[in-house]
């Protein structure tokens, strides 16, 4: 299959949803990972896919570049807004980093989904 078929059959999946099953697809990665990797490394592996998932997502959908990053991590952000010591630990270091990366990913993802809209939006005149 070609990128823009695949694109295209995406392409009519909210943004939003496809964050959403990020979200929950790396939650249940991370399950499975526990019993053979150590905890930091799951984490580590956990905040890779999500930035991994921002970024492709942004580039389907590039307007949506700071909705993404949000709710791909909204798993670890509602409970740390709930607890005043998370981004003091070494676990809220290492998901907080992943966060930040996943901002950084979206940004890099809608580059090229901007570009691809503007040289689509050419060939049409």
């Amino acid at each position: 299959m070609k990128t823009k078929e695949i694109r295209d059959r995406i392409a009519w999946v909210p943004a939003w949803a496809l964050s959403l099953f990020a979200a929950i697809l790396a939650a249940f990665i991370l399950s499975l990972l526990r019993n053979y990797v150590e905890v930091p490394l799951t984490y580590v592996i956990w905040s890779l896919m999500l930035a991994t998932a921002s970024f492709l997502i942004c580039i389907v959908h590039p307007t949506k570049v700071w909705l993404v990053p949000i709710l791909c991590n909204i798993l670890v952000i509602l409970p740390a807004a709930c607890d005043n010591s998370f981004w003091t630990t070494s676990f809220g270091i290492i998901i907080g980093s992943g966060v930040v990366l996943s901002f950084f990913a979206a940004q890099l993802g809608a580059l090229p989904g901007r570009h691809r809209i503007n040289k689509d939006n050419n060939r049409s005149f």
